[in-house]
């Protein structure tokens, strides 16, 4: 997988919005929340919002005079979300429709959530084509859970459905 970029300011909503800030202290913590957020969110809207946050905190934080360490510290950080940023926003969601699907009832609800989750990781492998071996390994899991909805519905037996 080759390395993202770290993002120019003036891609993020927030562009700006920290430039006067002189507080490194404040700033540290709204980029460490915020690269905690992006990475965990299991919504993606909150996840984007959280990284174009972090990219702002980031670059104030890069043009303010922090000792060497400190400002390597932060750019290590902002190199690793950079990179796992677009796989973990896509896992993630995916996760969180897997896990509402297994807390349903009726099969055909299940399945709403499943096919959402497969959708996602349709469009993230048609994007990437290359594709990681965790989202590839996840759309095989979430191909097998339809699978076996399917297969729990279709059975007289079993299904609790009308």
């Amino acid at each position: 997988m080759t390395p993202h970029a770290i993002p120019d300011r003036s891609t993020s909503r927030y562009a700006g919005q920290y430039a006067r800030s002189v507080d490194p202290q404040r700033l540290l913590e709204i980029f460490t929340d915020s690269h905690k957020i992006a990475l965990n969110s299991k919504d993606p809207t909150t996840a984007r919002a959280r990284f174009e946050l972090a990219v702002e905190a980031y670059h104030q934080l890069m043009s303010m005079g922090l000792l060497a360490d400190l400002r390597s510290s932060v750019q290590d950080a902002m190199t690793a979300l950079a990179d796992q940023f677009a796989i973990q926003v896509c896992l993630n969601e995916v996760l969180g429709l897997c896990a509402k699907a297994r807390k349903l009832k009726t099969a055909r609800r299940k399945l709403e959530y499943l096919h959402r989750a497969r959708d996602v990781l349709h469009a993230w492998l048609g994007e990437n084509p290359t594709g990681a071996s965790a989202i590839q390994a996840l759309h095989d899991n979430v191909l097998a859970d339809i699978a076996q909805v399917e297969a729990v519905a279709a059975d007289p037996l079993t299904s609790t459905e009308t």
